[in-house]
């Protein structure tokens, strides 16, 4: 039973999405290392940022396993939709992510 065919580019997208998460969390990282003077505000700004990041990061992959490795050669687990899919759909609508901050 193979993949069908969007889930290989929703894979690479996921894959692109981990190497972009990881630079954001290093940016992060950057940022409380040498804007420590700045702004309560603008350090919990950051902060909050960066939490929604990772949830969302964490619901892509939680959406991958789910459909790639666990329901893998079941076709009738297609016509379910995950909790973790249209919970991380509204972040990424919103467009609020680490390059609008940047360090």
């Amino acid at each position: 039973m193979g993949i069908p065919g969007g889930f290989g580019s929703t894979l690479i997208g996921g894959l692109i999405s981990a190497m972009l998460y990881g630079i954001a969390t290093l940016q992060t990282y950057v940022y409380y290392m040498h804007y420590s003077d700045d702004a309560s505000a603008i350090r919990v700004l950051v902060t909050v940022v960066w939490i929604l990041s990772t949830l969302h990061f964490s619901f892509m992959c939680h959406f991958l396993y789910y459909y790639l490795v666990t329901n893998y050669g079941i076709p009738t687990s297609l016509l379910y939709m995950v909790w973790s899919l249209p919970v991380r759909i509204p972040k990424s609508l919103t467009g609020v992510d680490m390059t609008i901050f940047p360090c």
